[in-house]
């Protein structure tokens, strides 16, 4: 991997080993810690386990830096997705006459603003010829105004400057805005800062529970940490669905988090109680009793 000076004192930055860089010559051993300890940060907040985003599909990542498509790239694998990577401009234009991607993750620099700006037009472009409602993200450490302001004009849907917390905020953004409008199983509205309330319509419907489970994990992923499900439309209910209830509470909990149950029905209650849940998970009549709760 061929990484100038000032990429390599970025690296050091972000893996907070300034230290490293006043011993003189750096080697690659040194630069393999710095990325270890860069990863270990940004996934300081995740369970261990894998998973997926629900309604994310396909991802474009286009960028020039190594550096920045092993952490996107990384990250994005932590929630289950796979992303395609282009290094540049026509690089990622051949790409999307490929595929219609969820998600294009742009860095604005190509190696410089013309190129991002052409392939932003691109994007929007395509979107509206295609009638879709892909999502385009900016990933960029400029600050300037002008272009941050430019890139909301031309229809870019987040910009994100590349700070300590940007992975939280593309995280946070995924889960909030990519949630497939196919799903009728169940809806989410973020209801406080760290909380985050799903209307279960449906659990009788094929992999409804795994969709489920993914999605509390991309919001935990991203600050969540507290889940309220609200199960008023709910009455068939046994102890396998205790059991899975069971697991997400754990997410919940190994994060610092609560799961708060609203309105459940005498024989979600029952299934609860046989599951050994009843003292474990509270209950709620409503969502403003559960948000107290948390």
């Amino acid at each position: 991997m061929n990484i100038s000076d000032e990429q390599i004192k970025k690296i050091f930055e972000l893996a907070s080993m300034n230290y490293k860089l006043s011993k003189g010559e750096i080697s690659p051993d040194d630069i393999s810690e710095a990325l270890i300890a860069i990863e270990r940060k940004i996934y300081s907040f995740a369970p261990d386990t894998k998973s997926d985003t629900v309604g994310v599909k396909k991802v474009l990542i286009v960028d020039d830096l190594e550096l920045s498509i092993y952490q996107l790239t990384n990250l994005l694998k932590k929630i289950g997705i796979e992303p395609v990577v282009s290094r540049t401009k026509d690089e990622a234009v051949s790409e999307l006459q490929k595929v219609q991607f969820d998600c294009a993750i742009v860095d604005l620099f190509l190696p410089d603003s013309a190129d991002g700006f052409d392939l932003i037009q691109k994007l929007v472009d395509k979107r509206i010829y295609e009638g879709s409602k892909s999502t385009i993200v900016v990933i960029s450490g400029t600050d300037d105004k002008t272009m941050i302001d430019a890139c909301y004009d031309m229809g870019v849907d987040f910009y994100i400057q590349k700070d300590k917390d940007w992975h939280t905020k593309l995280l946070k953004f995924l889960s909030n805005s990519l949630q497939s409008d196919d799903c009728t199983s169940f809806s989410k509205q973020v209801v406080g800062e760290s909380i985050t309330s799903y209307q279960i319509k449906k659990l009788n419907e094929t992999n409804v529970f795994e969709d489920l489970k993914k999605n509390v994990n991309a919001g935990i992923y991203s600050g969540f940490k507290n889940v309220i499900f609200d199960l008023s439309s709910i009455v068939t209910f046994d102890v396998e669905n205790a059991y899975i209830f069971a697991d997400i509470y754990k997410i919940c909990a190994e994060n610092g988090g609560k799961l708060v149950l609203v309105n459940p029905s005498v024989n979600i209650k029952e299934a609860m109680d046989f599951a050994y849940l009843t003292d474990v998970i509270p209950y709620a009549n409503s969502i403003e009793e559960a948000t107290s709760l948390v």
